[in-house]
């Protein structure tokens, strides 16, 4: 059995859902959420939402990206769909019992493993809790014992020797492609920017949202655009600056309002 453990100093709650459930019809679940694990919406706003109680640090880890992995066997798809379930419950239960967790299994033909996005933080948490090597590697040994005594069927079977490379490097690698595959930098960005300009409420509310997905909107003179990556996106390139523009007026007439029926109550 592989267990890995991968960092993430970022937010990208939604890129990694993404790249997890890039085949739709596997199984995933959900732990400690109020969103089902297909309402990918809500669950990433769970998630974001609970990283914001963490200082804002930069080099801190805001979530986890963590894998199961079984040996090759011989026993059915749902078998080992239910092994590998009931492994995540002992493993999570063990190693983030109180965190956000959404999970997914994925149904290779060789090797079936389960993917984990874990949060950093307990819900509401405002401390990130971080394993040991030493803890990490007990809950690791626990585990293997757990499975190889409720699931002798496994027990007897061979380590395959060909397993998946689930490597931090080489998962970054196939999300990118998943990316890459999926939509181009701009049409993701467009897509972002323009879900925020629906949500917003505020100047502030606008820009908290924007920075937990990684975005800065910047002026230079009349040019409006976006910092993502270090790179610079012009709004008008990316054909969203009139709607800024209309939402930044929505914005100062509120703001206007609020004034009036300040001076109001002051005379």
């Amino acid at each position: 059995m592989i267990i890995k453990s991968m960092s993430r100093k970022d937010r990208s709650f939604s890129n990694l859902y993404d790249y997890l459930t890039r085949d739709s019809e596997n199984y995933s679940f959900t732990k400690n959420t109020y969103s089902h694990s297909k309402d990918k919406e809500n669950l990433i706003n769970e998630f974001i939402q609970n990283s914001e109680y963490l200082d804002q640090a930069r080099g801190k880890n805001y979530m986890y990206h963590e894998l199961l992995s079984l040996e090759e066997n011989n026993l059915s798809l749902e078998r080992q769909k239910e092994i590998l379930l009931d492994l995540a419950n002992k493993y999570l239960n063990a190693r983030a019992k109180n965190h956000l967790s959404f999970g997914v299994i994925h149904e290779d033909k060789n090797n079936i493993h389960l993917h984990l996005m874990i949060s950093a933080n307990e819900v509401e948490g405002q401390k990130r809790i971080r394993l040991s090597k030493k803890e990490f590697s007990l809950i690791q040994k626990h585990l293997e014992n757990f499975k190889n005594e409720k699931f002798k069927e496994l027990s007897k079977t061979k380590i395959y020797q060909k397993q998946k490379d689930l490597s931090k490097d080489k998962q970054n690698e196939q999300e990118l492609k998943h990316k890459r595959n999926k939509k181009s930098t701009k049409d993701q960005i467009k897509e972002d920017l323009e879900n925020s300009f629906k949500k917003a409420t505020s100047r502030s509310y606008l820009k908290n949202h924007l920075k937990n997905l990684g975005y800065e909107i910047y002026e230079r003179g009349q040019t409006i655009g976006v910092m993502y990556n270090n790179k610079k996106y012009r709004l008008k390139t990316l054909g969203i600056d009139l709607e800024y523009k209309h939402l930044l007026n929505k914005f100062l007439k509120i703001e206007q309002r609020r004034e009036r029926r300040g001076k109001t109550r002051e005379s």
